[in-house]
């Protein structure tokens, strides 16, 4: 485009590259980041086999929307972004206040340390940031849960399952301990995050979320070696995204004090403790009020372009918005494409119209903030 003084093309991990251009404004103005993710989460076979418009990899316009994987989690949000500030460059717009556009690695899969938290290490920085997810556009999403994930991983003595008797009932003559299955003692836990997500969801809430928006969910667990033997390992991985006034700290902290207390009343576990760790880093929650600068300029773009004020709402998931928010800068998640639209699943697509229109307001945005 030959519009940036800089385009800083990086890996923080081999053969996962991120980019950050920057336009130096004229001075006296605020900075502004755009930022999405180039990475997308695989096409599984039976996202293959359902797919029934063009191909996962086409990236072909019809009916009015570009097919693909990713089309709308999210290139769509990308492109508008990149478009955005080709067309100031394109009226010969000299901005008083820095625009950074960055294109980073690692959302899909938690590594904010490869992608989004290289861009304040790295020394860029921005009064307000657009994280161009998908929104329908016409939502602005100010606030976001927090999320945390737990792999715990719980010991157990194999032995075959004709013995299954003399593990769960007393005999009539002293033996050693001849069998502990895996996943009975992973069952108590289970059972205990259940009844602490219960509690959650009468004691968490938040008025602009649904009810119960404080969750505990078992999203994989793995047990046993053999068809015939009690399970002498087991590991499962439960996640946590909780309601935005609650902390990490509260959060983590309640869920080992659950691990904790129900391995002081087992007594196998009592001397086989679970062990358990963070496999991503938590996300904190987004917190930017309406009234914010940063929002109020959205606002008045979409008065400016469409005679209308968007939605500003909380947002049905988290990512790199709240990484860049645990840092210091405020932002709010706002782009093309929408969660109905195939997101993670088969026929991902996004309206061009949408594209086009989020161009626009992005545009419009950039003057409003960084002042000309």
């Amino acid at each position: 485009m030959n519009y940036f003084d800089s385009v800083d093309y990086y890996e923080v991990e081999k053969g996962r590259p991120n980019v950050v251009a920057l336009k130096k404004g004229k001075g006296g103005g605020k900075s502004l980041l755009f930022n999405a993710h180039s990475d997308v989460v695989t096409v599984s076979k039976e996202q293959w086999e359902n797919w029934s418009v063009l191909s996962p990899f086409d990236g072909g316009v019809k009916d009015g929307k570009v097919w693909g994987r990713g089309a709308t989690d999210m290139k769509g949000g990308g492109t508008a972004m990149l478009f955005a500030a080709k067309a100031i460059k394109e009226l010969g717009i000299e901005l008083k206040g820095d625009l950074l556009l960055s294109y980073v690695d690692g959302e899909e899969s938690g590594r904010a340390e490869i992608g989004i938290w290289s861009i304040p290490n790295r020394g860029y920085n921005a009064d307000f940031a657009i994280m161009c997810e998908p929104t329908n556009l016409f939502n602005v999403y100010n606030k976001s849960k927090g999320e945390i994930y737990f792999d715990i991983k719980i010991k157990g003595q194999s032995t075959h399952i004709c013995n299954r008797y003399k593990t769960i009932w007393p005999q009539k003559r002293r033996e050693d301990q001849i069998g502990v299955n895996a996943i009975d003692k992973a069952v108590k836990l289970i059972n205990a995050f259940a009844e602490l997500e219960r509690s959650w969801g009468i004691e968490y809430n938040e008025p602009s979320l649904d009810p119960g928006c404080t969750t505990l969910t078992v999203s994989m667990i793995n047990g046993g070696e053999s068809f015939s033997a009690q399970a002498g390992e087991c590991t499962f991985t439960i996640a946590s995204m909780f309601a935005p006034y609650l902390s990490v700290d509260e959060i983590r902290d309640q869920i080992v004090s659950t691990i904790e207390y129900i391995s002081k009343t087992d007594y196998w576990l009592k001397n086989n403790m679970p062990e358990y760790s963070n496999p991503f880093p938590p996300k904190i929650p987004l917190n930017v009020p309406e009234s914010d600068p940063g929002i109020q300029t959205i606002v008045g773009a979409f008065e400016d372009i469409f005679n209308k004020k968007p939605n500003i709402c909380p947002s049905p998931f988290v990512g790199d918005v709240n990484y860049l928010f645990e840092k210091g800068v405020k932002g709010v998640n706002w782009g093309p494409g929408d969660l109905s639209m195939g997101i993670h699943g088969a026929d991902e697509h996004v309206p061009v119209q949408q594209v086009l229109d989020a161009i626009k307001l992005y545009a419009a945005t950039i003057i409003k903030w960084c002042g000309l």
